[in-house]
C-alpha cells in the first residue's frame, strides 16, 4: 500500500477475488485516518463491488485509489481493460453491482486511460461522520 498524501491513497489489488479482502480492509482504514469512519460502510461496498468487477472482467494489473477533497470521497478503480462496464436490465439475475454504485454515489462514470481504464464514482463526506 502507497500514500502518497494524508488526501489521497492507493492499493495494488490482488488478481483474484479471493484476494479483496485487502482492498477492503485498505478502505476502512484509510476512511478511519482521514475522520471518516461512518463513510466506511458504503466506501467498502463501492470498492467491492468495483474491484471485483475490475478482478474477474478486467485485463493486467489493478488499483484501487481514494482521494478526500472537501466533502467528497472520490474512489478510483483501475485496470487494463479497455472495456466498459455496462448496468445490467433490472429484470437481470445478479449483475447488480453498477446499480448500488449509482444509489451510494453522488456521481459515478468511467474514464477511458491510454492503458485501460478508471472507473470512479463520488461520495459525500466530511470529517467527523
Amino acid at each position: 500500500m502507497e500514500v502518497s498524501a494524508l488526501t489521497s491513497a492507493e492499493c495494488p489489488l490482488p488478481e483474484t477475488v479471493a484476494g479483496l479482502a485487502a482492498a477492503r480492509d485498505f478502505t476502512r482504514a484509510t476512511l478511519a485516518r482521514w475522520g471518516l469512519p461512518t463513510l466506511a460502510d458504503d466506501a467498502v461496498l463501492v470498492v467491492s463491488e468495483l474491484a471485483t468487477n475490475a478482478v474477474l472482467h478486467g485485463t493486467g494489473t489493478a488499483s484501487v485509489r481514494l482521494s478526500h477533497a472537501g466533502s467528497v470521497v472520490r474512489i478510483e478503480v483501475a485496470d487494463e481493460s479497455p472495456a466498459v462496464p455496462a448496468k445490467r436490465s433490472s429484470g437481470a439475475d445478479g449483475g447488480w453491482g453498477l446499480r448500488l454504485v449509482e444509489l451510494l454515489s453522488l456521481a459515478w462514470g468511467v474514464t477511458p486511460t491510454a492503458g485501460g481504464k478508471v472507473v470512479w464514482c463520488d461520495l459525500a463526506g466530511t470529517a467527523g461522520q
